[in-house]
């Protein structure tokens, strides 16, 4: 890559992939031990919550990252102060609404609402940490957002663990969860980043809300996209089995979550500096690259598609056995999440992100269409099928939006899709072959509550 150097591409590929695998490396591990201290049914419980907590975080998110990073000054002092202090407002306003929410959430779900109260301040707390580590992301600092990153998840990972070893009940997962938002906002004050005030230029304020406003949209529709299942199921499934069916899913985004963090931290200010200078090759520059990346990804997830069983069985104790078909179904949502991931990047970059919106609405309605109906008629199975569909719808979407803005890889994805195919197929029918089944043995058993 001419316009940003092979090299420099790959240190920050490097640094971004290792900050990931960190991260979800010390998650995976929390979860691993935690299932072995904690009941599937405190899981259920955490499912519900987490969910709505993100959920109340999502609402009037105008993007105070991707304005730090897309704007000409996103690191003078005003607008840097402006954002920052914007932050601080909407993160205590949702705080006072989870409070107030909190009730009526715990009879809803019949779970304890003193549950809902303590995660409340979860909001105010994310909303507290230093816009530096936003400054990191436009400068394209990838290593220092790895370490940075790194030092909040182990501090989040030995908090969970011990609060599981002290009382093994839902209150373990909750008071974890603060620990770990509250240290990662205190570490990012040792960021180097210009001095902090209370500030709110009119201007800025207008400039941000008016670039957030699709960022708003997208962000509401694509929380009600990716939760809707849990939020749903919650109402209507066992805890424990909702437990299980969490794990499961948690799983299955990490892959799509690796390319959200590799669009988001890469691609896009990447992008988005390169056309700021006036330079449109880049897009040609990054096709080799890409190509690589979605073959690559395409082989392991089509062998994760076929191994998701094993993984559960090696990982967790037998009453999580479940997870384990529903793992490898999940997988094939994960990859058509992966490829949206990748395109909706490179469209915001452009200055697009409308098409993400779009997406995201579409996605939602074939989830919401979809699911009910899924579950009333298989349960489990029929649920993870409407989020297969409705992922593909999203992907469908963006790739529309792609050639319109002649950003299209679809030759890419198809060829990767192909790939990733025949190697789940060639993998299945090999264990099979030899003895070891299929993934979804056990799925019989999930037609019945």
């Amino acid at each position: 890559m001419r316009t940003v150097g092979v090299s420099a591409f790959a240190s920050r590929f490097f640094w971004s992939i290792s900050s990931f695998v960190s991260s979800y490396g010390f998650r995976l591990l929390s979860n691993v031990v935690l299932t072995r201290l904690l009941d599937p049914s405190v899981f259920g419980v955490m499912v519900v919550v987490n969910a709505m907590r993100l959920g109340i975080e999502i609402l009037t998110d105008v993007g105070i990252e991707q304005n730090i990073v897309r704007h000409k000054d996103g690191l003078t002092p005003t607008f840097f102060n402006t954002a920052w202090t914007m932050q601080i407002i909407r993160g205590t306003g949702l705080s006072v609404l989870f409070l107030a929410l909190a009730p009526l959430l715990g009879r809803f779900y019949a779970i304890d609402y003193r549950i809902f109260l303590v995660v409340a301040f979860a909001p105010l707390l994310n909303s507290l940490h230093s816009t530096a580590i936003f400054a990191l992301v436009k400068n394209l600092e990838v290593k220092k957002r790895t370490l940075f990153e790194f030092r909040a998840e182990l501090t989040g990972f030995v908090a969970a663990v011990g609060f599981a070893l002290i009382t093994p009940t839902v209150w373990a997962l909750v008071f974890g969860t603060l620990v770990s938002i509250a240290t990662r906002s205190l570490l990012s004050y040792r960021l180097p980043h210009p001095p902090h005030k209370l500030m709110l230029d009119r201007g800025y304020v207008g400039e941000i809300i008016h670039f957030g406003r699709w960022i708003m949209v997208s962000s509401l529709v694509m929380f009600a996209a990716g939760n809707l299942d849990r939020l749903t199921l919650g109402a209507i499934a066992p805890l424990a089995l909702l437990g299980i069916y969490g794990l499961a899913r948690t799983i299955a985004e990490i892959p799509a979550l690796m390319a959200r963090r590799l669009t988001y931290q890469i691609i896009f200010p990447m992008l988005a500096a390169e056309r700021t200078k006036g330079n449109d090759t880049i897009l040609s520059n990054l096709g080799p690259q890409r190509l690589r990346l979605v073959l690559a990804g395409a082989v392991l997830m089509g062998i994760g598609a076929g191994s998701g069983d094993w993984a559960i069985n090696i990982l967790y104790d037998p009453r999580y056995a479940q997870a384990g078909w529903m793992l490898s179904l999940l997988l094939f949502a994960s990859w058509f999440s992966i490829l949206s991931n990748l395109n909706e990047g490179l469209l915001m970059g452009s200055g697009k992100p409308a098409y993400e919106s779009g997406a995201n609405v579409l996605r939602f309605a074939i989830l919401a269409a979809g699911l009910w109906y899924g579950y009333q008629l298989a349960h489990f199975v029929g649920a993870i099928a409407a989020i297969i569909a409705s992922e593909l719808g999203r992907y469908l979407f963006v790739s529309v939006g792609q050639r319109r803005m002649k950003l299209s890889f679809i030759g890419q994805d198809a060829l990767a899709t192909i790939v990733l195919v025949v190697a789940a197929g060639c993998w299945i029918a090999g264990r099979h072959a030899l003895g070891f089944g299929v993934p979804w043995d056990m799925m019989t058993g999930s037609f019945s509550r």
